[in-house]
């Protein structure tokens, strides 16, 4: 049986949004997991009067409030101010307390460049895709001093972003951008692909055919794709399509509106969390 945690505090009625992380959180011990585990997306800037107010108002850690308040007018580090918090909560292990520390101890000695790609890319891993795209595009507008490889890595990410959101024109801008500052032949495969994905069949072919340098790159991708279709054929989300589309051809419709309900309702708690991050920014 695994250890029982006496929880400190309350619980919230309203919750905090973490906007490094883009997370809402309702409980002391939330804060302290989220502090250890993206350490390396904290900064002091993090510790801000609103969470030290929501600590004492929404937690009831009127104690924790005052002391963390009485810090941050000294502007102590970001060090300093989680391990008060990771401390007087003893929620973490000593380990994660120490190594936690030592991580911001170091973080405080990046630069603003570090520090915003760490975060985008986080969001990115998380399919946090408004938040990335946010820091990503703050990065190529508001930091000239960037590199062409780190802006190839920039452009590529951001294009990825698009992609999964649908927007196929908009990610092949970004992968020919990516393409053009890097030279590497995997942006140039992803906006071929954009573009695939955004015409009709006719009108990629004619693409293609304009230029002959395409023509052996673009084998090369459809050779991808047969391997990715070939991946989604023995996918759980085929299988479950699939099974859907024997139930309909049976006239089983008890069971084919029983599995489009479940999907129904996965993808409306999926909706609602993207709303409720874009709308907590």
């Amino acid at each position: 049986m695994s250890k029982m945690i006496l929880c400190t505090g309350a619980y919230a009625s309203t919750p905090y949004f973490v906007e490094k992380i883009g997370k809402n959180i309702y409980s002391i011990e939330e804060l302290c997991y989220i502090i250890v585990q993206n350490a390396f997306l904290i900064d002091i800037d993090s510790f801000d009067d609103e969470l030290i107010d929501w600590i004492g108002k929404e937690c009831k850690l009127e104690k924790l409030s005052d002391e963390l308040r009485f810090m941050h007018g000294k502007k102590v580090s970001a060090a300093a101010f989680a391990g008060t918090i990771l401390e007087y909560v003893r929620y973490n292990t000593d380990e994660e307390i120490q190594r936690t520390e030592e991580i911001l101890k170091a973080n405080s000695n990046m630069n603003v460049i570090d520090k915003r790609m760490a975060r985008a890319d986080y969001l990115l891993q998380n399919k946090n895709y408004e938040l990335a795209l946010h820091e990503y595009h703050y990065l190529l507008e508001h930091i000239p001093e960037i590199d062409s490889h780190l802006k190839a890595v920039i452009e590529q990410n951001t294009g990825i972003i698009y992609a999964n959101m649908f927007a196929y024109n908009k990610a092949a801008e970004m992968f020919m951008a990516a393409y053009e500052d890097g030279h590497q032949q995997e942006s140039y495969l992803a906006f071929l692909a954009a573009k695939r994905l955004s015409m009709s069949e006719r009108e990629y072919v004619e693409f293609i055919s304009e230029n002959r340098d395409n023509t052996e790159i673009s084998l090369k991708l459809e050779h991808r794709m047969d391997e990715a279709l070939d991946l989604y054929s023995g996918s759980r989300d085929n299988h479950l399509l699939r099974t859907m589309a024997v139930y309909k051809s049976e006239s089983k419709m008890a069971e084919y509106y029983e599995q489009l309900d479940k999907i129904a309702v996965s993808l409306k708690a999926e909706y609602r969390s993207l709303v409720g991050d874009m709308r907590n920014r």
